[in-house]
């Protein structure tokens, strides 16, 4: 190549070199902070955010975790048709040494809101074990084990020191058999995620909560019972309920008994009768004793009523107990059905107090003995004016104020992570369990106030005489008393709820500590403990009134 046309190439380099620098756009130095803040955002962002790898292997034990669930239904799933019974779910709990009243909690737990199916599928099965799928995951992950996921039986016996637990190699390895299950793989000392997950998957979810997994684990695998049953139906027991119930009672009536005067009072009035504000301009001039008068056979009514009620309250809970595994029977149903069976007791013993009471409280008599002459001098039966209006009133307040506190109780321990409630919040959960209750069924309590004060002929049915009031003063007027009827209603339920709850707590409490080394020290080579329910709530504050 000659001199020229060398130099006429390099030429036309150097305009295209030209060409290209002048096109070339060079960012501004805003726009290198922007690309510079993107890069760090990203690196920071990829600390805290799953790359692909770590995805890939949530989505792989999702996969694993489904897979071992379906297998375990499969399992339990005895007739094959992709349905469970109460039956599949009671045999699968016998055979690992369970309660059977965990297949009902489960059953329950899985309908949902179909509360009259009969069976339940794959899709509400794998529901309920998918719920708790993170906590069982902590639970086993809390537990000492090999790189490889698996819990050796050097493991359990780690856990089992942990627990104050007999750390032994046979209770280990007998811990180990129980979850592997079948005999192919007894000689093998581990145990997957998946074998402990379905394991705990079959117990309620507050018995998982309350109680360490591994103690449960120990004694199903072991059947050794550690603790006694927390509750049995004894003569005690019905006379500690009685006791504490009626001391509760009694002391927080005789605490809102001027209230209850007033209430009675502008009840009792015929026609249009003084306001609630006038009544309570006058006070000053009743004075303490009026406002005070009929406390005596009011306090003994309600401790005598009360104590009665609570103990059969218990005793029922207690003997109906196993009815549990039955189909649509649930604690809120016996609960209720305790509940009622104690208040109609109950309430045969306070009805005569209830007509001494309203009698002196609205001054027909000046105390108690004459009172009781005057109301037995022409008819003994007397005592018992109002009791059809009493018990129409009561049956329906208690067992409504006993599932009113119950759902509230369970919203508020929900609300609350499953805690048990501190005593404030039982207060306020009582009262207002107890204003709602009342407001419901006021108009029986006005017409139990006008039979038992004369105000309606004695024998009279109920219904006439509620139609009477309805045509002759207005519907409303079945309404009298309402506001201070929740105003001393709520706040004896919220003391009276707090009070039995605690009252029974240290009694309890008391009658452990006296056994309590005998219990501990005592293991019963039984099958765990039969049906009961949990602890029952305190029936509804007394309506002595």
């Amino acid at each position: 190549m000659d001199g020229e046309a060398l130099k006429e190439r390099l030429d036309r380099v150097r305009g295209k070199t030209r060409e290209m620098v002048r096109d070339l756009k060079v960012p501004n130095v805003e726009d290198l902070k922007a690309l510079i803040e993107d890069i760090r955002q990203e690196q920071t962002e990829a600390k805290y955010h799953p790359d692909k790898r770590r995805l890939d292997a949530v989505a792989d034990f999702f996969a694993y975790t489904e897979e071992e669930g379906r297998k375990f239904f499969d399992e339990v799933d005895r007739s094959k048709k992709g349905k469970l019974s109460l039956d599949d779910l009671k045999q699968a709990m016998k055979k690992r040494n369970l309660p059977p009243r965990y297949a009902k909690a489960f059953m329950d737990r899985a309908k949902g809101p179909n509360i009259f199916a009969r069976t339940i599928s794959w899709e509400d099965f794998h529901g309920v074990m998918s719920e708790r799928e993170s906590t069982v995951l902590r639970m086993f992950n809390s537990m000492s084990m090999s790189r490889n996921g698996l819990l050796k039986t050097s493991d359990v016996k780690q856990v089992l020191e942990r627990l104050g637990l007999a750390a032994t190699d046979e209770n280990a390895k007998s811990m180990v058999r129980y979850l592997r299950g079948s005999s192919e793989y007894t000689r093998q000392g581990y145990v997957t995620y998946g074998q402990f997950r379905n394991f705990l998957m079959l117990m309620p979810q507050e018995v998982a909560r309350e109680t360490d997994p591994s103690r449960l684990w120990f004694e199903a695998a072991t059947i050794v019972q550690f603790s006694p049953p927390k509750r049995a139906g004894s003569v005690g027991m019905a006379l500690r309920a009685a006791f504490a119930g009626g001391l509760a009672s009694a002391s927080t009536t005789s605490m809102m008994h001027p209230l209850d005067t007033l209430k009675t009072r502008l009840q009792a009035a015929v026609g249009k009768g003084p306001s609630l504000l006038e009544l309570i301009k006058s006070v000053p001039k009743l004075g303490p004793r009026k406002m005070y008068q009929g406390i005596i056979p009011s306090v003994t009514g309600n401790f005598a009523g009360h104590g009665l009620r609570t103990a059969t309250y218990e005793v029922v809970c207690i003997a109906l107990a196993p009815a549990l595994a039955l189909p649509m029977v649930t604690e809120t149903t016996i609960q209720g059905l305790g509940s009622g069976i104690g208040t109609l007791l109950g309430t045969c013993v306070r009805i005569p107090c209830e007509v001494l009471k309203q009698r002196l409280q609205t001054d027909q008599y000046p105390n108690v003995i004459a009172a009781a002459k005057g109301i037995t001098s022409t008819n003994p039966r007397a005592l018992y004016a109002g009791t059809a209006a009493t018990l129409t009133r009561e049956i329906p307040f208690y067992v409504t104020g006993l599932m009113i506190y119950e759902n509230l109780k369970k919203l508020a321990v929900g609300l609350k992570g499953g805690r048990e409630l501190e005593n404030y919040q039982v207060i306020i959960v009582g009262a207002c369990a107890g204003a709602l209750g009342s407001v419901m069924v006021n108009p029986f309590d006005v017409m139990k106030t006008r039979t038992m004060t004369g105000s309606v002929p004695l024998g009279q049915p109920l219904f006439m005489s509620m139609a009477h009031i309805v045509k002759t003063e207005g519907p409303l007027a079945l309404m009298k008393g309402a506001i201070p009827r929740m105003a001393w209603i709520a706040p004896l339920g919220a003391m009276n709820f707090a009070g039995y709850e605690l009252a029974k707590k240290a009694m309890n409490s008391t009658e452990a500590d006296k056994t309590g080394k005998e219990e501990k020290e005592e293991t019963m080579r039984t099958a765990p403990p039969p049906q009961e329910l949990s602890p029952p709530p305190p029936a509804p504050p007394s309506e002595a009134d």
